[in-house]
């Protein structure tokens, strides 16, 4: 998956079977899995900003075209995206992560 603007190498796919899921290191941010004839992905956090939107579930045709949305949703939000999850302790719930 080609994109121009990489994403930092903090985030990393990690592929389980039919499911994926990005990680800032340990931290799970977005979920792509098989549901009925298609896919969702799933976003799993929120209250990044005081205008973020909740979390979201978006359909796709396919796992590939799961993880391009799901790295294009996160390459507009990394910044923020790291700084919360720089305080969230590992294992914690996704809506656990503090407001930042």
């Amino acid at each position: 998956m080609a994109t121009a603007n990489p994403l930092p190498p903090d985030f990393i796919w990690h592929d389980e079977g039919e499911r994926s899921t990005l990680r800032i290191g340990p931290i799970p941010v977005a979920k792509v899995e098989e549901s009925g004839s298609g896919w969702v992905v799933r976003t799993l956090v929120q209250g990044l900003d005081e205008d973020s939107e909740p979390p979201s579930r978006i359909a796709v045709p396919s796992l590939q075209q799961g993880k391009e949305w799901a790295t294009r949703w996160a390459q507009c939000r990394w910044r923020s995206l790291m700084r919360a999850t720089s305080h969230r302790p590992v294992g914690a719930e996704p809506d656990a992560l503090p407001r930042a």
